[in-house]
């Protein structure tokens, strides 16, 4: 990171052990003037043009015919590298001109090229966040299955989830280029979006707007205004205003939250979005949240001797959940199933196998009888050999 006093010339030779090789590191981050250094810039001193700054749970990386392993916080980024995040794991890359991508949860990218002078990269599945600087004469490019996109610096959303292929701007302007033998082009500014594959593809859409938190309870819900246009909503917690230092996100059909018992207590900053009838997602609206350490939002397991266990989560009275239970992390095959009128928890057993397993809640819509994206609350117990 630039500090005072700092020039091409000297980092050169502290870092490179000569300070003949300052063209290098002006090349590969893409100082447009050697003698006016940015304070706070950071300058990428390693070869890479990206570094991994911020990394919360696991996250991997797959580079050439290597074995997958896992990312570090500080780790370069070259091309032709492939990064996963796991769920519950957020990772953001900063780049040689301060751009920043974050990868949220259960996300999927290939580096396709990243210098000085271009960066591309292909969103395999998930969703990316990019806060682009001007470029200046560069390109900031990502690819989907289905289009190309493009910037010259601007703060968008690329997602490829739960079958939506979809682009939002915040901010600035994206260049949107069909993949396809007769391409179609779109232009999208401030508050517009479209789908990027199906039948209402490259068409400009108004995003729905920011939507309007209403409380934060002592139990850790957090509520919103409901949205007559809303097919769902989405929170994001984060240690930083920006966004880049995610910690926590959950999808929910009704604009209502709670949060899970991992959380530590303290002051976080909260993102909220809403989802239109086509899955485009809104404008966020941000504010700070405090979330205390209350045991309404803690779910456990108890083991009441007779070979039963008792899994309790932080559920509202009347509000239908889906529980499943299985000895895998991918709940296949499941060992049950059942929808019902749980407040706050089920009974399950008696087991004649020790060993790991593994339970789920997910929020089913009492109207539409649909399943929440990701699940409600979720957990693991062991049950001892005999």
């Amino acid at each position: 990171m630039v500090r005072p006093g700092d020039t091409l010339w000297d980092l050169s030779r502290q870092y490179k052990h000569s300070p003949l090789h300052w063209q290098e590191i002006q090349k590969d981050n893409a100082v447009r003037t050697p003698e006016r250094l940015k304070l706070g810039q950071v300058l990428l001193l390693g070869g890479a043009v990206a570094i991994v700054s911020e990394l919360a749970g696991s996250a991997w990386i797959k580079r050439g015919n290597t074995p997958q392993r896992p990312l570090a916080r500080g780790a370069g980024v070259q091309p032709g590298d492939v990064l996963v995040t796991e769920q519950d794991a957020f990772l953001s890359m900063t780049l040689a001109d301060g751009s920043h991508v974050v990868m949220p949860s259960s996300s999927a990218l290939k580096v396709l090229a990243i210098n000085g002078q271009l960066v591309r990269f292909e969103l395999l599945n998930g969703r990316l966040e990019s806060h682009v600087e001007k470029q200046n004469g560069k390109h900031f490019e990502i690819r989907t299955k289905s289009a190309e996109l493009g910037v010259r610096g601007t703060y968008f959303r690329v997602r490829d989830e739960d079958n939506v292929v979809a682009v939002e701007v915040i901010e600035g302007k994206v260049a949107v280029g069909e993949v396809a033998a007769d391409p179609r082009n779109l232009l999208l500014g401030v508050a517009r979006g479209s789908l990027l594959a199906g039948s209402d593809a490259m068409q400009s859409c108004q995003l729905l707007p920011a939507p309007e938190r209403l409380e934060s309870a002592i139990d850790g819900d957090i509520l919103a205004a409901p949205m007559a246009e809303a097919s769902g909503y989405r929170l994001q917690l984060a240690r930083d205003d920006r966004f880049l230092q995610l910690i926590h996100e959950q999808i929910s059909s009704q604009p209502r939250f709670i949060l899970p018992d991992t959380l530590a207590p303290g002051f976080f900053h909260l993102r909220l979005t809403a989802l239109d009838q086509r899955k485009l997602e809104g404008l966020p609206s941000d504010s700070t949240v405090y979330v205390a350490a209350s045991a309404s939002r803690r779910s456990g397991v108890e083991n009441l001797g007779d070979g039963r266990y008792k899994v309790r989560w932080p559920g509202r009275s009347g509000q239908k959940y889906r529980f499943e239970l299985a000895r895998t992390t991918e709940f296949s095959p499941l060992l049950a199933e059942d929808s019902a009128f749980y407040g706050n928890g089920v009974t399950v057993g008696p087991f004649a196998v020790p060993g790991k397993y593994y339970w789920r809640s997910v929020e089913i819509d009492s109207n539409t009888g649909d399943l929440a994206a990701a699940p409600s609350f979720s957990g693991s117990f062991e049950v001892p050999a005999p």
